[in-house]
């Protein structure tokens, strides 16, 4: 009798064992606890607002930039360009000035472009201002002065480059008026590293 009560003991601390030893995490009643899931994200959708006669501004690896979209243009850059534009009658682009601090920026900024999306979802890319030059340059024709000119005004505007450290104006080319503007990414040092711009 002693030996069956020690079989069945020794029987009942193996189905113990047995059963802590199965996978998963336990309650204190013994249960098996639930896993939780994730929570699905609600997805929000966003309403198309005008900004266009707002300040936009951005901020890339230290440096940040000011720049509007609904004013007239103006600066001394914006002078300079107009009247090199002048000299030929050449077509007019719309040129907005951006206002770059870089002082306590990383990397060398170049104002690669802007890219604005209207109210209504209408996409406009800037042009790169030396194609712009370049259009005037092909108005001046065989006028060796005025394409001269035009070409030292497209080096001192169109090739940008701003150390960290400095502050600058760098003039961005869009090839029509701009009238609406919803949300603008800015890709300010080439155009692999884009930001967006907030409007306020």
């Amino acid at each position: 009798m002693k030996k069956h009560t020690i079989a069945a003991v020794a029987l009942a601390a193996a189905l113990g064992l047995t059963g802590c030893s199965a996978g998963g995490s336990t309650t204190g009643t013994g249960t098996q606890a639930e896993v939780e899931s994730e929570p699905t994200p609600t997805e929000t959708k966003q309403t198309p607002v005008e900004n266009i006669d707002k300040t936009w501004t951005f901020d890339y690896k230290g440096a940040t930039g000011t720049f509007n979209l609904g004013d007239e243009p103006a600066g001394p850059e914006i002078d300079a360009v107009e009247a090199a534009r002048a000299t030929v009658d050449g077509k007019q682009y719309t040129l907005v000035p951006v206002t770059l601090d870089n002082t306590n920026g990383t990397e060398s900024l170049n104002m690669y472009g802007l890219t604005v999306i209207t109210k209504d979802g209408q996409q406009l890319d800037s042009i790169d201002l030396s194609d712009v030059f370049a259009d005037w340059r092909d108005t001046a024709g065989d006028d060796t002065d005025k394409v001269y000119d035009l070409t030292e005004a497209s080096n001192k505007y169109a090739l940008f480059d701003l150390q960290p450290g400095a502050k600058g104006t760098a003039l961005v080319a869009f090839d029509e008026p701009i009238t609406s503007a919803w949300r603008v990414t800015v890709a300010p040092s080439g155009g692999f590293d884009q930001v967006e711009a907030t409007a306020s």
